[in-house]
C-alpha cells in the first residue's frame, strides 16, 4: 500500500524547503507494509501574478531592502490584517491549487509555509477533498506570524514551548496540537564520529578552538565584515567559513587568507554542514530557525549576528530565553561577544548544557511518524501525546 503525502511550500528562504525535506528523509525511513511517496509543491509557481513572483520579491526585498520587509512583516500580522490578505489573493491561487490537489490526490496534506494555511483549507473544499488531514508544521520560533496558527488546521505542530503557547493564546485547540520540535534533516543527528575524529576527516586543526562562520545558502548579508572582525581581531582559534554558493566571496576571502593573522578555512557549498557543526567550539551565524534547532543538535553555542527583520525576530529571544548563545548585531559586538565566550571554558560548557536542554532530538522522526498515522487513518482524532 502507497500513502501521498502533499508539502506546500513557498521558496521564500531556504528554511521551510529544508523543513519539507528533513520530514520526507524520516517518511523514507519508516519500515512497514505502508509506503510513503511525497512531493514538495511551491505553490508560488501555480499562482498567477503577484504571487507568482513572491519567491524573487523575497530575496530581493532582503538584500535590498530589509526594513521595508521587516515593515511588511508587522503590517500584516495581525488576524483582521492577514484576513483581508488571504482575501485578496484568493483568487490568484485558489483554482491552481485546487489543480494540485486533484492531480496528485494526497492522502495528507501539509503545509510548511505561513501564507499556505488558509489557501490549502480552502483549495481542499474546492477540489471535494474534505477527508484530507491538513496538518501545519511550524518552522519558526518566538512570536510567530498570525499565518501560521490556523485552528481549523486538523493538527499544529509547534518546534518550542513559546509557540505553543502563542498558538493556545490564539484559539488553535490544544488537542489539535503538538510540540515535536523543529523538524531538522536526520543526519545531523546521526553523526556518530568524535570532534577529533571529525576535524581529521574535514582537515581541520584537531586542538585548538575552532569557530565556524556561515550566512545559509547564499552565504550573503553580514558575512563579509563579520569575517574579517574576525580573522583580524588577533584571537585564539581557527576559523572556518561557509560562503555557499557566493562564489566571489570564496575567492576574495581565500585571496586575503594569507595576509590575515588568524588562520581560516575558506569552504564554499557543503553537504557535510551536521558534521562541521560537530567540529567546531562555537557557531556564529544568522538567526534562521532550521540553523538554531541544528546547532542545539549538534551542541555547539551560537553568535547570532544578523536576521531577517519580523520574521526572524522572534528567534533572537528564544536564543537569549533559552541561554544557548548570545545576540551580536555588529561587527565590534560579534569580536567582543566570540573573545568572551573562547576565553570562558565554563561558558562554552554551560551554552552546551543548555544546547542540549533544548535539542528537538528525533524531530523530524517524530513528525514524520505522526504524518504516517494520519494518512493511515484520515481524519479520525489521533489521541495527544502524552
Amino acid at each position: 500500500m502507497t500513502k501521498r503525502v502533499l508539502f506546500l511550500i513557498s521558496d521564500t528562504g531556504g528554511g521551510h524547503r529544508a523543513g519539507a525535506q528533513a520530514i520526507g528523509a524520516a517518511l523514507d525511513e519508516i519500515e512497514g507494509a505502508t509506503r510513503f511517496e511525497w512531493r514538495i509543491d511551491d505553490i508560488a509557481t501555480h499562482c498567477t501574478f503577484p504571487l507568482s513572483k513572491l519567491g524573487p520579491a523575497y530575496s530581493a526585498a532582503l538584500r535590498y531592502a530589509p526594513p521595508i520587509y521587516g515593515a511588511l512583516y508587522h503590517a500584516t500580522n495581525g488576524r483582521r490584517r492577514y484576513r483581508t490578505i488571504v482575501r485578496f489573493c484568493e483568487p490568484l491561487y485558489r483554482e491552481r491549487l485546487r489543480e494540485v490537489f486533484t492531480q496528485y490526490q494526497p492522502d495528507v496534506i501539509v503545509s510548511v509555509h505561513p501564507l499556505l494555511n488558509h489557501a490549502a483549507l480552502r483549495a481542499r473544499a474546492d477540489a471535494g477533498m474534505q477527508a484530507v488531514p491538513i496538518v501545519t508544521v511550524i518552522t519558526d520560533l518566538g512570536r510567530v506570524h498570525e499565518g501560521w496558527l490556523l485552528p481549523e488546521a486538523d493538527l499544529t505542530v509547534v518546534p518550542a514551548r513559546e509557540v505553543y503557547q502563542r498558538a493556545l493564546d490564539r484559539g488553535v485547540p490544544p488537542e489539535r496540537l503538538r510540540l515535536l520540535g523543529h523538524p531538522i534533516h536526520p543526519r545531523f543527528e546521526d553523526v556518530s564520529a568524535t570532534k577529533s575524529e571529525l576535524r581529521k576527516k574535514l582537515g581541520l586543526p584537531i586542538d585548538g578552538t575552532i569557530c565556524l562562520l556561515m550566512a545559509g545558502g547564499e552565504g550573503g548579508g553580514k558575512l563579509l565584515p563579520t569575517t574579517m572582525g574576525l580573522a583580524k581581531a588577533g584571537l585564539d582559534y581557527h576559523l572556518v567559513v561557509v560562503t555557499g554558493r557566493n562564489a566571489a566571496l570564496k575567492a576574495k576571502l581565500e585571496e586575503l587568507a594569507p595576509s590575515l593573522p588568524t588562520p581560516m578555512t575558506v569552504l564554499g557549498f557543503r553537504n557535510d554542514v551536521p558534521e562541521l557543526m560537530r567540529a567546531a567550539d562555537l557557531l556564529v551565524t544568522k538567526a534562521g530557525p532550521g540553523t538554531i534547532a541544528e546547532a542545539s543538535v549538534a551542541e555547539v553555542p551560537v553568535v547570532v549576528y544578523d536576521y531577517v527583520p519580523g520574521q526572524e525576530r522572534g528567534n533572537l529571544d528564544y536564543v537569549r530565553t533559552n541561554g544557548i548563545g548570545v545576540v551580536a548585531l555588529t561587527t565590534a559586538e560579534v569580536v567582543q561577544s566570540v573573545a568572551r565566550i573562547v576565553h570562558s571554558q565554563e561558558r562554552l560548557a554551560k551554552m552546551r548544557a543548555q544546547q542540549t536542554a533544548v535539542a528537538p532530538r528525533g524531530s523530524s522522526r517524530r513528525i514524520a511518524e505522526l504524518i504516517a498515522q494520519i494518512a493511515r487513518v484520515g481524519r479520525r482524532v489521533i489521541p495527544a501525546a502524552g
